[in-house]
């Protein structure tokens, strides 16, 4: 099994985006950290499952609310970054670099 790694950027665009959902309804920001721990359930399980951005990120849609999570997987280390929490409506034409 896979261990996840969050990186600080996307520790901040989750508590971003929680606090946005929480300011339209009690609760609902919850709600959206409770889709991000099932993907994250399912990435410690199954990481190569997901869809390849490139040679180095892949992605897992959350079901309810329109965000990706963006991941890289260390096999030697069994570790998966998260690298972002990517709002699929706010940024559709980020671009994630790639690694040199």
């Amino acid at each position: 099994m896979y261990r996840l790694e969050i990186q600080s950027e996307a520790m901040l665009e989750m508590q971003q985006a929680y606090d946005w959902y929480e300011f339209q309804k009690n609760n609902l920001g919850n709600e959206l950290l409770n889709e991000i721990e099932n993907c994250f359930q399912k990435l410690e399980q199954y990481p190569h499952h997901y869809t390849k951005l490139n040679e180095y990120y892949r992605r897992i849609r959350t079901n309810r609310f329109p965000y990706l999570l963006i991941f890289e997987i260390e096999e030697k280390t069994k570790i998966i970054f998260i690298i972002s929490l990517f709002h699929t409506s706010r940024k559709p034409k980020r671009k994630y670099p790639s690694k040199k």
